[in-house]
């Protein structure tokens, strides 16, 4: 009896095991492309913009800001991913801070750049930083969102 006991047992075992095995594993890593955003930057001008972007990099929960990417006139250029459909941009013309794509939320940029430093949530700039106003850019829906700069 202790025999057939021990056989139904581990026969059972093996059938746990199996139905368990075939079950899909949950996958873990970052998020797939359908549930990223892209923010793309298109430059319809004649002349080239520097741009400075606010956004929460994908797995972040903290805002990063970076600057300066150029956009050549006619061109578009990718420059982050995220998950948050909040993002914040200003542009302005290579060698001019009175031509701009602004908004109304202020956030630090460095000059010169490159730059990129973490929010830290404060609403003054450091000694080496200047305040700019962003536009705000909301995704209605995940893939690429672009801001187009026009004159």
């Amino acid at each position: 009896m202790r025999n057939l006991l021990t056989t139904v047992l581990v026969a059972g075992s093996f059938g746990v095991a199996s139905l368990m095995s075939a079950q899909p594993a949950l996958a873990a890593g970052p998020p797939s492309d359908s549930s990223v955003i892209t923010l793309r930057v298109c430059n319809q001008t004649r002349v080239t913009a520097q741009v400075a972007i606010s956004y929460q990099p994908v797995g972040s929960g903290t805002f990063s800001n970076a600057g300066w990417y150029n956009v050549a006139p006619g061109q578009c250029r990718d420059l982050a991913q995220t998950t948050n459909a909040y993002m914040y941009g200003y542009a302005e013309v290579e060698g001019s801070d009175s031509d701009v794509w602004q908004g109304d939320h202020p956030l630090c940029v460095e000059y010169p750049g490159p730059y990129e430093f973490w929010d830290n949530g404060s609403v003054y700039c450091e000694a080496h930083q200047e305040v700019r106003n962003f536009v705000t850019l909301h995704a209605q829906s995940m893939g690429a969102f672009t801001w187009n700069l026009n004159d």
